[in-house]
């Protein structure tokens, strides 16, 4: 008897197996509707079913004994055949750049834009730097990117049930999908390429076909993907990828690259071709950066390879934009997302700064300002102060001009600098870098005075005006020095020299300034030459007797 009952059990749970997977299988196919306060099997059929007269096989179908009352809330069997299907359209619903649409049965081509519709049969193509957002009846969104070519070969619905059909060839280039979940059993989207078939019920993910055209990646950013080749299909979880080659299955999911980790970014740029850093991923080949309008990435502004881990930010319209990196393996598989918002203020930029040239010390007077005339700019925002802060303002003024004479402002001291562009909207653009000039007094003549030392040497000496001075002396022998005998430079504010014979000498001395600048000639001083000794004429009268003895 045990036994007989452990054989019923057994049979009973064998049943309960089979009927479970065929009632699945049944289902699978079926659509359940819901009940809702008002609805009878008559205005359902005549509102979801091919014909209206289905509603009796409905009614036996689902053993409903009065098909005038439903109560709210029964669950109705549909068979996913009676219910009526029905072309719908895919709108573009952005686009940057240019691209073209080509009709069903068509041989020439018509701009895309905003709003146009995409039927059965069409094909839509992008150009360089382009992209396309494409949004279907459920509010799945494709993106289609540059230089790529997708032929929409399925769209309908069934009724108004939900239930979407799209399938999409992607012949050439790449796309992002982000599809709305399945509501039944007729939901389906589905992309082909030339070597692989992807089929999701709601998920995020990527498909590129190669230039060469027989191998497409598939990458899975959430969800699932179940991706066939080769009448072999693998399923792709989130964070994983594949790839197809033409005539053979996909290789086993392979995971993707993690996202990269921005360096710091500023809360707003202000300058043109500023550069984005990110952290290095170990086995990138390279790495992909986008930039769009909104973070929803649906259509792009701005995209770019490079195989380093940085990129110079394109020269865009001042505004708010989101950026977004990832890695690339050596398969050409494109990993995970990391995102940030910039704000961008960089123009119209300011002029680049002429003269004087930075930390210029000016003696005893103030310089005339001169900069660039920026090609956005119709005025310039000049600003000078007495510290790098700029709390202390001296002046804030608006110019039209490309210089400003300073002459106002002629006390001695630091000054700084700085300009900004005004816009013909009157937008003022970034400050530009600061610039500073000093302005120093004119250092005194240096007059010297001569005396004798007691060694016999004259020494000439003069006042000092600043310990930091050091002199040079001249002696020559003309008024206009053009035959100078002695040039030295000296620390001392003195000079000692020989005393000179014959005629007179000239001597003048001028201070030079740490930083080079060197003050005027002091006053010309005479140096009289050694007075001549009396002529003795004692020995000319003894060789005078001398000489008359002889003869």
């Amino acid at each position: 008897m045990k036994y007989l009952s452990f054989i019923g059990i057994y049979r009973f749970v064998l049943l309960s197996v089979i009927w479970f997977f065929v009632s699945t299988g049944v289902y699978a196919e079926d659509w359940i509707y819901t009940v809702v306060e008002g609805d009878n099997l008559w205005s359902l059929s005549e509102q979801h079913l091919d014909k209206v007269t289905r509603f009796e096989q409905l009614r036996k179908l689902n053993n409903i004994e009065n098909p005038k009352h439903l109560q709210p809330g029964t669950r109705i069997r549909v068979p996913l055949d009676w219910i009526r299907s029905n072309p719908v359209a895919a709108k573009i619903v952005s686009i940057t750049g240019t691209a073209e649409i080509q009709r069903a049965r068509s041989a020439s081509t018509e701009p895309a834009k905003v709003g146009s519709l995409m039927q059965l049969g069409d094909q839509l193509m992008t150009t360089d730097n382009s992209s396309v957002a494409i949004e279907f009846a459920d509010k799945s969104i494709l993106s289609l990117h540059e230089k790529s070519i997708v032929h929409f070969d399925h769209l309908s619905a069934h009724g108004v049930t939900g239930m979407v059909d799209s399938r999409l060839n992607l012949l050439k280039g790449r796309i992002d999908t982000k599809v709305t979940p399945a509501v039944g059993p007729g939901s389906r989207f589905e992309i082909e390429t030339p070597s692989a078939i992807s089929a999701v019920r709601g998920t995020i993910y990527r498909a590129l076909v190669m230039e060469e055209g027989d191998v497409s990646n598939i990458e899975v950013l959430r969800g699932k993907v179940a991706v066939s080749g080769a009448n072999k299909q693998l399923l792709v979880n989130k964070g994983f990828g594949t790839q197809v080659v033409s005539g053979k299955p996909p290789i086993p999911p392979r995971e993707l690259l993690p996202a990269p980790v921005f360096e710091p970014v500023p809360n707003t740029i202000t300058e043109i071709n500023w550069r984005l850093s990110w952290s290095k991923i170990a086995g990138a080949s390279r790495y992909r950066v986008e930039v769009a309008v909104s973070d929803d990435f649906e259509t792009l502004l701005w995209q770019e390879l490079t195989p380093h881990n940085r990129i110079a930010f394109p020269d865009l319209s001042d505004g708010n934009y989101a950026v977004r990196v990832r890695a690339i393996d050596t398969l050409g598989l494109e990993g995970m997302d990391q995102q940030v918002l910039i704000r961008l203020n960089a123009h119209p930029q300011p002029p680049i700064a002429l003269k004087p040239v930075e930390a210029q010390v000016l003696r005893g007077q103030s310089p005339v300002l001169q900069w660039t005339a920026a090609e956005e700019a119709s005025a310039y925002r000049l600003e000078i102060a007495s510290d790098k802060n700029f709390s202390q303002s001296l002046l804030d003024r608006t110019v039209t001009e490309t210089q400003f004479d300073t002459t106002s402002l002629s006390a001695l001291g630091n000054y700084y600098w700085r300009l900004s562009s005004i816009a013909n909207d009157g937008e003022v653009g970034p400050i530009g870098p600061i610039r500073s000039y000093q302005i120093k007094a004119i250092p005194e003549k240096v007059d010297a005075s001569l005396s004798a030392e007691e060694d016999g040497l004259l020494m000439a000496t003069w006042n000092v005006s600043s310990t930091e001075q050091h002199y040079q002396v001249q002696i020559a022998n003309d008024k206009a020095f053009s035959d100078i005998i002695i040039d030295k430079t000296v620390t001392e504010p003195q000079f000692a020299f020989e005393p000179f014979k014959d005629t007179p000498r000239y001597l003048r001395v001028k201070s030079i300034e740490q930083d080079g600048y060197e003050g005027p000639w002091g006053a010309t001083q005479t140096i009289e030459p050694l007075p001549k000794e009396p002529f003795n004429f004692w020995p000319l009268g003894l060789w005078t007797i001398f000489t008359i003895i002889l003869i």
